[in-house]
């Protein structure tokens, strides 16, 4: 039977998990406490319920970078800092999960980044990328895609008018 996880525990969990937006230091819900829809702007009490059937036009996709904090390489440090520090400076919307400090990350994280994607030996080392449960990349694919205005592509969104990567993609259309 698993333990019950302490109050402190549970608190570090939900803290190791939560999602991360540039200029964001933590959660500020609007005056009147509900939370607004990131689409649309409208209350949170405009939606249905949970388990109820949602349109896919609401439903966001959640990038989620493994991470591991108390790493002890500087180039993994730094790759870190690379993609998180881009995804923030770019507000894009993201959980950022550490697999240092927590066992169930780093076993799903292991577990679903794909075979041709693992080293030859030992387990696959972070950052590693994903939308939703769908592997993205590891950082040097994310570095090729950033190179080549096409992050939002790697990441499977849409890139925001006016960025170089919609600006491209504007002009291999016409």
């Amino acid at each position: 039977m698993p333990a019950t996880p302490s109050p402190a525990q549970a608190d570090r969990e939900r803290l190791l998990t939560r999602p991360r937006q540039a200029g964001r230091s933590g959660p500020s819900p609007p005056p009147g406490g509900r939370a607004a829809c990131p689409s649309s702007g409208c209350s949170a009490s405009a939606h249905p319920a949970r388990g109820a059937r949602v349109p896919a036009a609401l439903l966001r996709m959640v990038i989620r970078v493994y991470i591991a904090s108390s790493s002890g390489s500087t180039a993994i440090k730094k790759q870190q800092q690379d993609v998180l520090g881009f995804l923030e400076a770019n507000k894009i919307e993201f959980e950022e999960k550490d697999i240092a400090a927590n066992e169930e990350n780093r076993k799903w994280m292991r577990e679903n980044v794909p075979e041709e994607s693992r080293p030859t030996s030992g387990n696959p080392l972070p950052p590693r990328i994903f939308n939703d449960s769908r592997y993205l990349g590891d950082y040097e694919a994310f570095f090729e895609a950033r190179e080549n205005n096409a992050v939002y592509a790697f990441l499977g969104l849409t890139a925001p008018p006016g960025s170089k990567e919609a600006e491209a993609l504007a002009k291999q259309q016409a």
